[in-house]
């Protein structure tokens, strides 16, 4: 089964309301928002995820993301601008970009604390060797 991809929005195939672009991104309104101004920013290169994109093409990403979240709050009324990396549906490196004016306006990551083994397990599981835990 192939995954949808944003190629056609970059390409100009498929119409969106750009806001922003430069040689490697492209900032355009959701189509189907999750607040009024939600702002998708997509890589210009079809990259299957975020985490897939090497050292430069991500911090290049998050300065572009950085600049429109500013860009964003100096002209919405919002108060925050939460951001959302999801991946799955869309197979393009992409970052969503939501205008907030109070806790609860996007759905949260609120899910069952996990038993402290299980923690400590995780923890461990995801260091570097030369870490050190403080939780330990």
């Amino acid at each position: 089964m192939s995954h949808p991809t944003l190629a056609d929005v970059v390409s100009g195939e498929r119409h969106v309301h750009v806001v922003a672009r430069d040689e490697a991104h492209l900032a355009f309104l959701a189509e189907r928002p999750v607040r009024k101004g939600h702002v998708i920013v997509a890589t210009n290169a079809v990259v299957d995820s975020v985490a897939d994109l090497d050292d430069t093409a991500h911090a290049a990403l998050w300065q572009f993301v950085h600049t429109m979240q500013r860009r964003m709050r100096e002209r919405l009324p919002c108060a925050r601008v939460c951001v959302q990396v999801i991946g799955w549906a869309v197979r393009h490196a992409h970052v969503h970009l939501i205008p907030t004016d109070a806790p609860g306006q996007v759905p949260g990551l609120d899910g069952e604390p996990l038993p402290v083994v299980e923690m400590v397990a995780l923890a461990k599981l995801l260091q570097d060797a030369s870490s050190e835990s403080e939780d330990e």
